[in-house]
């Protein structure tokens, strides 16, 4: 045999080989081009929805709504701090010059109006003592002897005399009380206490026996808690309409309290950038003081009827997008893309989706794992 004949064949055989192998080869791509169509096929079919048994809706605790525009009323947050009431406190201050002789309450005591916080001793009170005592011998003498005797002008004199000496002693921060004791002969020249003006509790006594105060030196405060104010700080930005009387929630401590909204403050604190909103709030099994920090809470309304769900209703789907999910048969679900306009607290507004629609508003998680595993129930129900 020659050699000719002998590569022709072995080139033939070869190119039959090829042939068959390239054959082969297209029909598994093409093979497994169908099989991966039918699997996504397959997968976006069952990712498109889910049915529930009743065990499984039960167990999840899933309910179900009909989507409505309506009014919605939302919470808004906001910090804030308990502080006194200042139509209910009184800040106790020597009126002149003096020295502290002693002190009778603390930090905690409860006082009555009128009742004695410290006796103290100024010479400029002594002073107004003195001219009062001269001023009540002569007004008394003068009465004694009657108009008719001393004359008109005397007698004017002699009133108007006393009258000025007792203010003076008023205006010093002598009580009626003590100015009625003066003119008897233990009273001690110079002194005078300093009593409270209203029925409370004492915050505050920054003073010391001994000690030499300054008129207008702040002593003792006296607080009735009965009624403590709340200021609430808002952002300077926040578009939050509230009114005289609106209720406002008031939580302390895990402890909640209902106030009212008595002031609003309409300039920018330049430092916080916030402004102030002040309640009121009844405090009279005393459970709240001066200086404890709040969480507040204004509820508010929509301005107008909207499409809203609450935040267990909106998932985010695969691509991220917000979805609901929609039940068009009992048990029956499947996910609808919705683009979120706002959020008012746990309201969640929403648009792409019509009114009257009926959706999953408790347990939409578990409906969305559902259809992310094709339906599976770990526990074959």
């Amino acid at each position: 045999m020659s050699v000719k004949p002998l590569y022709a064949a072995i080139a033939l055989a070869l190119s039959f080989s090829v042939m068959a192998q390239d054959e082969h080869g297209h029909d598994e791509k093409e093979d497994t081009h169908k099989e991966e169509g039918k699997h996504e096929q397959g997968e976006h079919k069952e990712s498109s929805g889910v049915e529930l048994s009743s065990k499984q809706l039960s167990m999840a605790d899933i309910t179900t709504r009909t989507l409505e525009t309506q009014v919605i009323e939302y919470p808004v947050y906001a910090p804030g701090e308990v502080v006194a009431n200042d139509f209910n406190s009184y800040i106790v201050s020597p009126r002149i010059d003096s020295t502290v002789l002693k002190r009778f309450v603390s930090i905690g005591d409860h006082v009555e109006k009128g009742e004695p916080l410290a006796t103290l001793f100024s010479a400029t009170m002594a002073e107004a003592q003195s001219q009062y005592l001269v001023t009540l011998n002569e007004w008394q003498r003068v009465q004694s002897l009657g108009e008719s005797t001393v004359g008109e002008k005397r007698f004017v004199e002699a009133k108007n005399a006393f009258t000025s000496a007792q203010a003076q002693l008023k205006a010093f921060g002598m009580s009626a009380s003590d100015i009625k004791r003066l003119s008897k002969p233990d009273y001690p020249i110079g002194e005078y206490q300093l009593t409270s003006e209203i029925g409370g509790i004492v915050v505050s006594d920054n003073f010391k026996q001994g000690q030499p105060v300054n008129a207008g030196n702040h002593l003792v405060e006296v607080l009735q808690e009965e009624t403590l104010w709340v200021n609430a700080r808002l952002p300077g930005s926040a578009d939050l309409n509230v009114q005289f009387g609106d209720p406002v929630t008031v939580s302390v401590d895990n402890q909640r309290f209902a106030a009212k909204v008595i002031q609003e403050g309409h300039t920018i604190d330049h430092k916080t950038r916030t402004r102030t909103v002040r309640l009121a709030v009844n405090n009279e099994k005393d459970q709240l003081h001066p200086g404890l920090f709040a969480d507040v809470y204004f509820s508010v309304k929509s301005d107008g009827p909207v499409l809203a769900v609450k935040d267990s209703a909106l998932m985010r789907a695969p691509d991220g997008d917000w979805q609901i999910f929609i039940e068009h048969e009992p048990g029956k679900f499947e996910p609808k893309k919705v683009e979120l306009v706002a959020e008012k607290g746990p309201w969640k507004v929403i648009r792409g989706v019509k009114e009257g629609t009926k959706y999953v508003d408790n347990g939409a998680f578990f409906v969305r794992s559902q259809i992310a595993k094709g339906g599976f129930d770990p526990h074959n129900h």
